[in-house]
């Protein structure tokens, strides 16, 4: 009946769960043979070739959860209770329970193991429409995109600690879509707001310069892509010629939407020491 009561869970006995009753599992299953099959003449010029790799994370997803690819028999040696344990695919976004577990267990191990006591900063690093064209057909320029936005921010907070032996940190995570799963790479990094030096002192970095570093940023990120042989002075000369696009710098807040900008360093200061590392 409708207004029957729902079934009370109980929470201490494992739940397993049933991804094929969920609607995303059921499109996934019903198209994505279909979305295949006309890729290359419906979104390839658009979105890139069908990679290899797409389908091996397809077919994974599919077999994820299912006690016919796999399980462990799990049992308790006190009291005998057992259990089956299916078998999980492990790949990030596209399975959202094994990408959720991954989110949940590198956040676990970057407070527990990585970060220290100290005060922290989130930032946002994009770049304009007109280079993302690059990294969609080319991916491993993601990882030269990180390289550069960490040697300006390293940099930057390097030198503004009176110490020779200053020494940053920071975890850099590329993300490639926006909110409309448009591709759009950017990074997100979260770093030190200031410096290691003299072993155990550690030094706050002052209010940032975001014009100066969205300065260096465009020139890492060009020169990368010169080298790479993507773009050439023409476009170079072309993109400095274009109407300066002001940076928005956020303060107090560790997370924020501001993402129309073309050339992007968003930094967003979190005030107090927000991780605390174990022992």
């Amino acid at each position: 009946m409708l207004n029957e009561c729902p079934t009370e869970i109980d929470f201490d006995v494992y739940q397993p769960r049933n991804p094929k009753a969920s609607a995303y599992y059921c499109c996934v299953e019903d198209h994505f043979e279909q979305l295949e099959t006309v890729w290359d003449d419906r979104y390839q010029g658009r979105l890139g070739f069908w990679r290899p790799y797409v389908t091996d994370v397809i077919r994974r997803y599919l077999d994820c959860g299912d006690l016919h690819f796999g399980f462990a028999r799990v049992k308790c040696e006190d009291c005998g209770h057992e259990y089956l344990l299916t078998c999980s695919c492990k790949r990030r976004h596209f399975c959202p329970s094994c990408h959720q577990k991954r989110v949940v267990e590198f956040g676990e191990w970057l407070c527990e193991k990585v970060l220290k006591y100290v005060p922290h900063r989130q930032w946002v690093f994009s770049i304009p429409k007109r280079l993302r064209i690059y990294f969609m057909f080319d991916r491993r320029l993601l990882a030269k995109l990180s390289r550069c936005a960490w040697k300006v921010l390293n940099l930057y907070l390097t030198q503004a600690v009176a110490s020779d032996d200053a020494k940053a940190a920071a975890a850099v995570a590329v993300q490639s879509f926006g909110d409309f799963q448009n591709f759009h790479p950017h990074l997100h990094v979260l770093a030190t707001d200031g410096c290691f030096h003299n072993d155990t002192a550690f030094t706050v970095c002052p209010q940032p310069d975001t014009g100066a570093l969205e300065k260096l940023f465009r020139y890492k990120v060009f020169k990368m892509l010169k080298s790479e042989g993507k773009i050439n002075d023409v476009v170079i000369k072309n993109m400095m010629n274009w109407p300066k696009v002001d940076l928005t710098f956020i303060a107090a807040k560790p997370f924020g939407r501001a993402m129309k900008m073309d050339w992007k360093i968003w930094p967003a200061t979190l005030s107090e020491p927000l991780f605390l590392k174990s022992g």
